[in-house]
């Protein structure tokens, strides 16, 4: 009977201690960097997989930083992906991740993964672990969807079509070239660019873009309120400098949004959210 439980309790010591020993201090955490600092998953308030973009649940003033340090992004204590903290003045793009560190007039409230990834490198910010310990979580937002729907040539006019779906959760807020006026839309955003077979840029959109009072202005008049699950078509009317002849060309297009214009206090207008950030799409299209 004594020799009974003295094997139990050494059984139990033993199993007590590999549960210690396996025990992973990151498994709740999200972002780590080589300096030190880390976040949790609970420190965060959503993540958009359309930008990348993570939100805290409060501010962060150690993201207002010129640090070139590196980081980590982790999902149950694993290491998803890695990159770096670059200055927005930097003349070098690593491949991979990395967060823009906009010292001075950055925002502390979220912070979005940049990348540019090499043909022979694979987009691992949505990793499907990633995404399921989000999810998991709750904190997963699927943002927006934008898809260039038609580009024809209708006299002098180049009549450029696209359209917004909103996948996300929540009701977003958007900025509406409708309401902000193609001028101003323009300002936060190249517009639509068109390339031929050999790569030659054929059209760059030529709108005189006009600019905002200052580079933190912005109004809720430039916003419109799209439902989720709602989608919304735009039409923007070029003036090609040149003929643009028959054939097929490559599309490229990024829809805008706010970013370190938009304070933790403005994010929400009422439940509605206000999306930040931008959407870089591409299509083959065919010029009849």
């Amino acid at each position: 009977m004594k020799t009974s439980l003295f094997i139990g309790i050494v059984i139990f010591l033993v199993l007590t201690s590999c549960e210690k020993t396996s025990y992973n201090a990151d498994y709740d955490v999200l972002l780590k960097t080589e300096s030190g600092f880390s976040f949790k998953y609970s420190d965060f308030e959503l993540y958009d997989s359309s930008t990348h973009i993570f939100y805290f649940k409060n501010c962060h003033p150690e993201f207002k930083t010129a640090s070139n340090d590196k980081f980590s992004i982790l999902a149950n204590g694993q290491i998803i992906y890695q990159g770096f903290f670059l200055a927005p003045y930097s003349s070098y793009i690593p491949s991979g991740p990395f967060i823009f560190s906009f010292y001075k007039f950055g925002t502390d409230h979220f912070f979005e993964i940049e990348a540019w990834f090499p043909d022979n490198l694979k987009d691992s910010r949505n990793d499907p672990r990633l995404i399921d310990a989000l999810k998991q979580k709750g904190l997963l937002h699927s943002g927006l969807k934008v898809s260039i729907d038609s580009i024809k040539i209708s006299g002098t006019q180049l009549v450029f079509k696209f359209t917004v779906t909103n996948s996300d959760l929540s009701d977003l807020m958007i900025l509406d070239p409708d309401r902000a006026g193609v001028n101003l839309f323009h300002y936060f955003t190249n517009g639509l660019s068109m390339y031929d077979s050999a790569h030659n840029l054929i059209f760059k959109s030529n709108i005189d873009f006009s600019a905002p009072a200052s580079f933190r202005d912005w109004s809720v008049d430039w916003l419109s309120v799209l439902k989720s699950g709602d989608s919304k078509q735009f039409t923007i009317n070029y003036t090609p400098s040149t003929p643009i002849m028959p054939g097929e060309y490559h599309a490229s297009f990024e829809f805008p949004g706010m970013y370190f214009q938009i304070p933790k206090d403005q994010l929400y207008q009422n439940s509605d959210r206000i999306w930040l950030g931008d959407i870089q799409v591409n299509k083959e299209i065919t010029i009849n």
